[in-house]
């Protein structure tokens, strides 16, 4: 008796997870069936908007990318077979709506509707030319999905996907980033003054630290900017042969004879123009997404693929962003140009570059690059060579055998810009590392 009820209990435990495997089937064919057009569609079209809208900083668009990533992941999940909502994981308590179970779903144009509804709601402010962009790609994307699906189950799926969308936005607003593009300024900020500490280069035609409280933004991963905070700089010395002066005086004499090769790369990597009559077509974030989506391209990925691709990279990005400024504040190291000017005596000296109007340390572009580079290299892996082609028209294809190469690359360049010194951009690369890893962790799969 006793081995025919454990025999009866073993088979009901299997069913139990035979259905629970099934659950997701049983709403319609699973994203993994769909190629990503509609995942690289929207991710083109943030892109135009980034680029298009006044007023915004690297800060607010890292931010951008790493909601609509979780919209899209969350918006289609549910007939993601092994998968689940990260929703628990993250920081903050983020709830999220349900599918009605037993119907039909299709997916694509759950993450249609969820991409159109997320980005009108982080980017308002943008122009009205580029709203109605938006809505003739969500209407594009609907009148050509109802050749595929029936009515209810696209009008079921679009509603599904501005739920989850309107979920995400409404917890966006409590992370401290909300509506960051109105002021990137802080009337109560008093930068810390004294010997080493940073202070206004005159580069901009603003003289406060733009975002001087982003360090305390809620991140996705509970204590992750915590965890990721790099070892101090080398003490402030203006003594010859110190590690500091060194350091300064390595980028001074650097561009003392910088070829023409370098001077392109730091341009390169700060996205500034060759000619003025061109049009900018990205930022930082956006740079790192297009290679994100060009590999997507590449490899023929699944929408599903695409999608968990997508949510991890924008997540890693917008905590690399994080982790970083909240390193800049709290040394608040001065600048570069600062030291050459005033220690070394070279008043008339210029970076490659205008230097940004924040502390020094760690780079953002280490920290960022590499942290994008780390997701990459989990879905592709560590040694895939590749061609970025974002720049053909103007700067022309550049080739890595890695994308840790295209990392060190992004870092090195903004010490050949004269912006960073080499401490700032081997400590970056580190602290975007170690944040790629806590996102990588996070539990994906049931």
């Amino acid at each position: 008796m006793k081995k025919m009820i454990s025999g009866i209990l073993l088979l009901t435990a299997i069913l139990i997870i035979f259905l629970s495997c099934r659950r997701n089937d049983d709403s319609g064919t699973p994203p993994k069936k769909y190629p990503a057009d509609v995942a690289v569609a929207w991710i083109n079209m943030q892109r135009k908007l980034l680029v298009g809208t006044p007023g915004l900083l690297p800060h607010v668009t890292g931010r951008v990318y790493a909601y609509t990533g979780l919209t899209m992941y969350e918006s289609i999940v549910p007939g993601m077979h092994g998968y689940q909502s990260i929703a628990s994981q993250l920081n903050g308590g983020l709830a999220l709506p349900g599918i009605e179970q037993g119907k039909k779903y299709y997916w694509p144009a759950s993450a249609n509707a969820a991409l159109a509804f997320i980005l009108k709601n982080l980017l308002p402010h943008t122009t009205p030319q580029l709203l109605q962009s938006v809505d003739s790609l969500e209407a594009g994307f609907y009148n050509q999905f109802q050749t595929e699906a029936g009515v209810e189950a696209l009008q079921r799926s679009a509603d599904f996907g501005r739920q989850i969308a309107m979920a995400i936005f409404e917890w966006s607003k409590t992370d401290g980033g909300h509506e960051a593009y109105k002021n990137p300024f802080a009337d109560d900020y008093v930068p810390p003054t004294g010997p080493g500490k940073w202070v206004s280069t005159g580069e901009f035609p603003f003289t406060q630290p733009v975002y001087p409280y982003w360090g305390n933004n809620r991140t996705f991963i509970p204590g992750l900017a915590d965890a990721t905070q790099p070892a101090p700089p080398p003490a402030y010395s203006e003594k010859p042969g110190s590690d500091f002066y060194n350091a300064v005086n390595e980028i001074y004499t650097m561009s003392q004879n910088i070829s023409r090769k370098d001077s392109l790369t730091a341009k390169f990597w700060a996205y500034e123009l060759l000619t003025p009559d061109e049009v900018a077509v990205f930022e930082d974030a956006s740079h790192a997404a297009n290679i994100a989506t060009q590999m997507i391209v590449l490899k023929k990925l699944s929408l599903q693929d695409a999608a968990l691709l997508y949510c991890k990279h924008g997540m890693a990005m917008n905590e690399a962003g994080i982790s970083c400024v909240k390193t800049k504040f709290h040394y608040n190291l001065l600048r570069p140009i600062t030291y050459i000017r005033t220690v070394l005596g070279h008043s008339e000296w210029h970076p490659v570059i205008h230097t940004p109007p924040f502390p020094e340390y760690t780079s953002a572009h280490a920290a960022i690059s590499r942290a994008s580079a780390a997701v990459l290299e989990e879905t592709f892996g560590k040694n895939f060579s590749f061609t970025d082609h974002s720049f053909d028209d103007t700067y022309g294809p550049r080739s890595f055998n890695s994308f840790e190469a295209y990392a060190k690359e992004a870092a090195l360049s903004r010490l050949q810009a004269g912006i960073h010194y080499r401490f700032a951009m081997d400590e970056g690369l580190k602290q975007g590392r170690k944040v790629a890893a806590m996102v990588n962790q996070l539990k994906f799969k049931r």
